[in-house]
């Protein structure tokens, strides 16, 4: 999940950035770990916000800034969860808040985070297509594009993510390989291993190579359609 803190007091800023680093690290073996983005101005917030599956804001360095913002947010699109924590700023008093807008009062403590954080996880689940897989005996939402391959383990199979985090399901090569298949970028190239065509740096006549340099073996007859496989993904990237 991709959080942002828009926080223009630097020191409010540091601690909540620590205490959802706590929240992620409690997440840490699932899917559902923190992408957790920090700024302290309004122009470099707005680059790109739409990416964020929650926010949480105080920017109180002049009367009026969060209203500007919210009203652009509102502009481009934005509906997950934002956060608005009161300080200086009684943000309760301003009219019209779009709905998506969840009050709070400083100082940040970690008790209400989880509950917060969930909102952002239904988002996640809202917003982006997912797999669901099982961990620990509960579904879990994998988004599909943080997948960059499966292999088969003696009990289960190990999802591997972009950022070197892995998450370990109970479903095995075969089961994963029909929930996968309505996905064009996943093959199964070899009985042990599913790989994200997207997340591939090169194909060679015996193996492939991962972007994390994982190289899975591939038949040499199926070279020439792996090879033209990656080719249809980066040019759909």
């Amino acid at each position: 999940m991709h959080v942002a803190v828009c926080d223009d007091n630097v020191a409010d800023r540091r601690h909540i950035e620590r205490l959802l680093s706590r929240e992620s690290d409690k997440r840490a073996g699932t899917p559902n770990i923190l992408y957790i983005d920090s700024y302290g101005d309004k122009d470099h917030f707005l680059i790109n916000p739409l990416k964020y599956n929650i926010i949480f804001m105080d920017m109180c360095s002049r009367p009026g800034l969060v209203e500007e913002i919210i009203e652009q947010l509102t502009m481009m699109g934005y509906r997950a969860p934002l956060i608005l924590y009161s300080s200086k700023i009684d943000y309760t008093a301003i009219p019209n808040l779009p709905d998506y807008v969840i009050h709070a009062k400083k100082p940040y403590v970690p008790d209400p985070l989880p509950e917060y954080l969930f909102l952002g996880d239904r988002n996640v689940v809202g917003n982006i297509v997912t797999v669901s897989v099982h961990t620990n005996d509960t579904v879990s939402y994998i988004p599909k594009n943080y997948i960059m391959y499966a292999l088969q383990e003696e009990k289960g199979s190990t999802l591997y993510l972009p950022n070197g985090e892995f998450v370990s399901v109970e479903e095995d090569i075969s089961e994963l390989r029909r929930i996968f298949a309505p996905y064009e970028e996943f093959e199964r190239v070899n009985t042990t291993s599913i790989a994200n065509f997207k997340f591939v740096s090169a194909v060679m006549p015996l193996s492939i190579y991962m972007q994390d340099y994982r190289k899975l073996k591939i038949s040499m007859w199926k070279y020439s359609d792996y090879k033209r496989l990656k080719e249809k993904m980066d040019k759909s990237d």
